[in-house]
């Protein structure tokens, strides 16, 4: 550090280096300052220094978990070549179509909880280790999440095994800093490595994805729902072009409602009913609908079923209130549904304890309407262990098979075609228990029993009520709130 020598002898730290220039005096000072301020960071650790160190555990948390992962993989390969072996000693006379994925899926299901359609994707990696050895190795290596990997399966559908290897890799490189790739990188390059690699002639893509057509939908929040189509794109922006026509006409006649409600009332309109309706209120909550109509179809119009409990049809209660298969809506909006114009009531009677519906028989083979009717009404869903399709899309089955076991509702049982068919060719052992539950024994020696549907669940159920007390029995439906309007 230069300094001005002044030819006077060193300073006497005693007296604070009095003799040395100012500007030196200040530098080391500072150099000091610094110097302790290093001293402290190094003892304390800074915030920048404590969220470092908590991100990196999270980075080891995410190998840990990923190698976890991978070891799940391997046991679903695992189980799935147990009971392929299994499936293949079983002999019925005649012979249903079910197959070892469907077996295996339906046992990981019950045991753990996850959702079928997730486990049949895991199912998809685990029993192609060549097809995807990358990924497999990459996921044993933490260097993948199980969530990415199952993304690639997916995609990657319909290309060959050959191409793979090298894609993956691709789609799995780090970002060209170092770092993890992101997730809108990850996505970006498996599709353009998917539309690279696909070698099929534009036709034949066409109509391969032509097959996923599909529509669902799901209940959301605050009554609402939200549905889902995939249709070849020519048919998907000709509805949108057609129903955005159709609301800028109704907008340019003088509805109030925005361009997203009416697309979203009219499209629901065309679909339940054929028709635009032109009658005043035909709108969603009673807005006054659109001055014209357009038949489309003969097609009878669609039903919607809401379970209302008696107590809270009268205002006793404020219980939610089932659509059986689609989920569940507030006691007033039930009540907004049922008293609608047009609505079907049909009395359920069940037990008031168990909340079960209250016998029948016949000597033929086909159940009667009336005893399908009891059977569903009494079941909800199909008693299937972990299933949830609505008893009225099920099969009617004979729990002890016909003549053996008689035509009678205490014989018969509601089971989705999947749950049908793997009870048919021996991969459940069933019976019926005490409480009229369905005993069910899988191959892998897994026991779970199955109950009537609870009618009544909402009302005993603690948490499926709002906080407040109910109302009394002599306070009016009108007194219910009007902001939860049927989307229905």
């Amino acid at each position: 550090m230069p300094f001005l020598d002044t030819g006077r002898p060193a300073p006497d730290a005693a007296t604070g280096g009095s003799g040395l220039n100012p500007r030196v005096v200040w530098l080391l000072g500072r150099a000091k300052a610094v110097s302790e301020r290093a001293q402290e960071r190094s003892a304390s650790p800074t915030l920048n220094d404590a969220a470092d160190a908590v991100l990196s555990q999270i980075e080891r948390l995410e190998v840990q978990k990923a190698r976890l992962e991978g070891r799940l993989v391997d046991a679903y390969a695992a189980l799935h070549s147990v009971e392929e072996q299994q499936l293949a000693r079983l002999t019925t006379t005649s012979p249903v179509p079910i197959t070892a994925d469907q077996v295996v899926a339906q046992e990981i299901a019950c045991a753990t909880g996850v959702g079928a359609t997730e486990v049949a994707r895991r199912l998809e990696l685990a029993t192609a280790p060549r097809r995807h050895r990358v990924l497999r190795e990459r996921l044993r290596a933490g260097a993948v999440s199980l969530q990415r990997a199952l993304r690639v399966v997916v995609e990657t559908r319909a290309l060959g095994d050959d191409v793979l290897p090298d894609l993956e890799v691709t789609v799995l490189a780090p970002a060209p800093d170092g770092s993890v790739a992101s997730q809108r990188l990850f996505a970006t390059r498996l599709q353009r490595c998917v539309r690279s690699a696909d070698s099929r002639p534009a036709e034949e893509r066409r109509r391969s994805s032509r097959l996923r057509r599909t529509a669902y939908g799901r209940l959301v929040e605050d009554g609402m729902g939200m549905f889902t189509v995939v249709a070849p794109a020519e048919r998907v922006v000709g509805v949108l072009d057609r129903v955005d026509a159709l609301a800028r006409v109704a907008r340019a006649g003088g509805d109030d409602r925005s361009l997203d409600q009416l697309r979203s009332d009219l499209l629901c309109d065309l679909a339940l009913f054929g028709v635009v309706p032109s009658a005043a209120g035909a709108g969603l909550g009673g807005e006054q609908g659109p001055t014209y109509m357009g038949l489309l179809s003969d097609a009878a119009p669609a039903s919607v079923r809401v379970v209302v409990p008696f107590e809270v049809a009268v205002g006793m209660s404020h219980a939610a209130c089932e659509l059986p298969g689609h989920g569940w809506v507030t006691a007033a909006h039930a009540r907004q549904i049922m008293t609608a114009p047009g609505s079907v009531w049909q009395r359920l009677a069940v037990d008031v304890d168990t909340g079960r519906a209250l016998e029948l028989s016949t000597d033929c083979y086909r159940p009667t309407a009336a005893m399908i009717e009891h059977v569903r009404a009494v079941d909800g869903v199909c008693r299937a262990p972990g299933c949830q399709v609505p008893a009225d899309r099920c099969d009617v089955d004979h729990l002890v098979p016909w003549p053996v076991g008689r035509t009678h509702v205490s014989n018969l049982d509601s089971l989705s075609r999947g749950c049908h068919n793997g009870k048919t060719a021996g991969v459940w052992q069933v019976e019926r228990v005490d409480d009229a539950g369905i005993s069910w024994s899988s191959l892998a020696g897994r026991d779970y029993v199955t109950y009537p549907k609870d009618w009544r669940e909402a009302l005993r159920d603690p948490g499926s009520g709002p906080p407040p007390g109910p109302p009394s029995a002599a306070e009016p439906l009108a007194a219910e709130p009007a902001d939860d309007p049927p989307p229905f």
